[in-house]
């Protein structure tokens, strides 16, 4: 019978005054890994019989290099408070000695777990080995059901009272059926509720985009969490000098990053960053440093991934996107975490323009699901023209989910890629945000297991998607 049905059955027969539950505290008792070592010989017994063997004379250190220092030196102390030696500078004389047959009955006694009965509390040897550690005393509480009354008036009493509430076996086998009440079956009584496994909700919205993504024809980049600012910000035509790379702003990590297979992508950042190299651009007029590009930080946005993927392709047309972790010093609150994820993607066709992307973004709302955006102009070091956009959440108004635009002549100088380009990021959490109308992002990864079992799960038929 499962523990919790026998709990509550006893627990009903309580509260008919028919059995009392007392409570005890037993202590057991077992041999620890040391007692298990000792359980034929003792230390001490060690000692004494190899002086026996030496002619009842030796030196410690004749003890120490045949037992070992740890086992001579117990041996020598246990002996010593005995009386079975003596240790005069350095040498050790046997005076007498007779075997512990009383600790070592007592060591068998508890080669297996087993309580120990309260006069063994008491008794000199049972505490001396309790002492050395070699038998390890653990406590338990242990409850004791006793009737009350005879089993006659019990019967009585259930077969008066609410009667038989489950059938069991036992119930079914002593035939209690026949002598007691059953009671009766409340069938407009609703059953427990039982939740079937699923993945994290939020785990599977980052599934439901990497679902909308592959239909429209893109394919996934990866790269590691932590690169070189060459990637992060330099290659995206972001002054060195600009405060994003502030230590305020960003996560540095201790060390450099070897660029000298990447020499043709740094001699194009210096010279456009340096005099705007031949994007029509004047650059930024100032000595660029290949030393503070190699610096290692935490990634701060995944463009740096989407982005850095576009040097190896020269021909239209390419659709990347990657969805991944990263990283900035923001303080948590119901819009920001310090770790989040993004999402981000780049086109690159021949006649891809400005509005061709925010067709393409409108088409990625849709599918979520999200009916209510707005689209506001806004500016981003490495896109022109750029655009914020923003969903609905009802009852919490307006919230930003993601930036966009197209990639700048120097960035695409830089990149070595010669069609436009354009490219987007955007917070999954704030997404999911829209999509789901929670209004604190802390509670997409909330660890109250109700709530995680009772979020619904949406997916993209039950969005009505275009």
């Amino acid at each position: 019978m499962p523990l919790a049905t026998l709990s509550s059955i006893v627990e009903l027969l309580k509260s008919k005054s028919i059995v009392v539950v007392e409570e005890t505290e037993k202590i057991y008792g077992t041999l620890s890994r040391e007692g298990l070592e000792y359980i034929d010989m003792l230390p001490e017994e060690k000692v004494v019989l190899l002086l026996k063997e030496l002619g009842g004379n030796a030196s410690i250190d004749k003890i120490e290099s045949v037992l070992g220092k740890e086992q001579a030196n117990i041996g020598i102390a246990w002996a010593i408070r005995r009386g079975w030696i003596v240790v005069e500078k350095g040498d050790i004389r046997l005076k007498e000695f007779k075997f512990l047959e009383e600790h070592h009955k007592m060591l068998q006694m508890f080669t297996n777990t087993r309580e120990v009965p309260q006069a063994l509390l008491e008794d000199r040897v049972f505490q001396e080995l309790v002492k050395r550690k070699l038998i390890v005393l653990s406590k338990k509480r242990i409850k004791v059901v006793k009737l009350t009354i005879s089993v006659d008036e019990a019967l009585k009493i259930i077969e008066h009272g609410e009667g038989i509430s489950r059938l069991t076996r036992d119930v079914i086998v002593n035939r209690l059926w026949m002598k007691a009440k059953i009671k009766p079956y409340n069938i407009e009584a609703l059953p427990p509720i039982k939740y079937s496994g699923k993945n994290h909700f939020f785990k599977e919205f980052i599934e439901m985009l990497r679902e909308i993504m592959e239909s429209l024809g893109f394919s996934e980049v990866k790269d590691d969490y932590v690169i070189p600012e060459l990637w992060n910000f330099d290659i995206l035509f972001q002054a060195q000098d600009h405060p994003s790379r502030d230590i305020h702003d960003i996560l540095i990590v201790e060390g450099d990053a070897d660029l000298s297979e990447y020499i043709d992508v740094v001699e194009r950042t210096k010279r456009v960053h340096e005099e705007g190299g031949a994007s029509g651009s004047i650059g930024w007029g100032y000595g660029w440093s290949l030393k503070k590009a190699s610096k290692l930080i935490l990634r701060s946005h995944t463009t740096a991934v989407t982005a850095r993927y576009l040097i190896s392709y020269s021909k239209p047309p390419v659709r990347l996107y990657t969805i991944d972790r990263v990283f900035r010093r923001d303080n948590p609150d119901a819009r920001h975490l310090p770790e989040f994820t993004n999402f981000d993607g780049v086109i690159m066709e021949e006649d891809f323009n400005f509005r061709k992307l925010l067709g393409l973004l409108s088409q990625i709302l849709r599918h979520l699901g999200i009916k209510k955006f707005k689209f506001k102009p806004a500016y981003f070091p490495f896109t022109e023209p750029s655009v914020e956009g923003y969903g609905y959440v009802a009852g919490y108004g307006w919230i930003e989910v993601f930036g966009a635009g197209m990639f700048r002549p120097e960035v695409l100088e830089i990149l070595g890629v010669k069609h436009p380009v354009g490219a987007w990021g955007m917070g999954v959490e704030r997404l999911a945000m829209v999509v789901y109308g929670v209004e604190d992002i802390r509670l997409l990864f909330s660890k109250d297991i109700e709530f995680v079992r009772r979020f619904p799960i949406i997916r993209i038929d039950r969005l009505g998607g275009v």
